[in-house]
């Protein structure tokens, strides 16, 4: 520090052993400050010190040095942030936990009342479409094939989404969100053309295939979308990501997979009704 108290640089270990003893701190010390302040998200500060591999880093407030923060306590922090998140993606508090079954039932209850009534949604759709199902009882052997394999690729694309949020990877909502539909296109592709072979050949009906084929594969993209740009949506209107958790994607691609299988299969129910 100057005469001012200024912090005008530092000085590393390496540099304390490798330079002479003759050697003067304004030789050794580097002023190429990289520094942070006490209002900085400690996030922020964790994710700086990870890019340039620091052991501490100076805080100061108009350039006074007011203390530091060091490798130990970045470990802490991304402990906590990574419990955090996984808390908000899971729809349970994971960092405090709670002996008390009644306490531990009150946190847990308002995102699963919350989704029983979204739950009801994909209920009240399959009842709509009663009389398709009665036509050919056969559509609803696959009903939670399609549902759950499309809310995995949802939650998975949520995952990878808060994650490059967290870190800071991100680009136009534009380009991510046709990168995310070529991404999810190529897996719905897959997924499709691997159902509609094992119903084809299991159920010796090639149109049945095609329509739980095709059902699959278009869930499969909306949902990847959907688990996507929910999140980046959320983040550019100031909201966390992460509390668009994995029980609520899950359950929007339970409805979404309905209402695209139901209305495919209705294109080709004249052509195995009798299955």
């Amino acid at each position: 520090m100057d005469d001012d108290e200024k912090l005008v640089g530092v000085i590393s270990l390496r540099s304390l052993i490798v330079w002479p003893d003759e050697a003067k701190v304004a030789d050794v010390m580097d002023t190429n400050l990289i520094t942070v302040t006490p209002s900085d998200d400690q996030e922020d500060v964790a994710r700086l010190m990870a890019d340039y591999n620091f052991v501490s880093i100076p805080v100061v407030v108009k350039d006074h040095l007011v203390g530091t923060i060091t490798v130990d306590d970045i470990v802490d922090v991304i402990d906590e942030e990574a419990a955090e998140d996984y808390s908000r993606l899971a729809g349970v508090d994971v960092v405090t936990l709670e002996e008390n079954p009644f306490k531990s039932a009150a946190k847990r209850l308002p995102w699963l009342v919350g989704l029983i009534f979204l739950g009801m949604g994909t209920a009240s759709v399959i009842n709509n479409f009663e009389g398709l199902v009665s036509q050919a009882s056969i559509l609803a052997v696959f009903i939670s094939l399609i549902t759950g394999t499309a809310g995995n690729a949802g939650t998975q694309s949520l995952a990878v989404s808060v994650r490059r949020l967290a870190l800071k990877e991100t680009s136009s909502l534009i380009k991510m969100l046709m990168t995310e539909v070529l991404i999810g296109a190529m897996i719905g592709a897959t997924a499709g053309l691997t159902i509609f072979l094992v119903v084809w050949i299991w159920k010796a009906n090639m149109l049945l295939g095609v329509a739980v084929g095709l059902a699959m594969g278009v869930a499969i993209l909306v949902a990847n979308v959907a688990g996507s740009f929910i999140p980046l949506v959320m983040d550019k209107i100031g909201v966390d990501p992460a509390v668009a958790s994995g029980p609520f994607i899950s359950t929007l691609s339970d409805l979404t997979s309905v209402i695209i299988y139901f209305n495919i299969a209705g294109l080709f129910i004249s052509h195995f009704v009798s299955a």
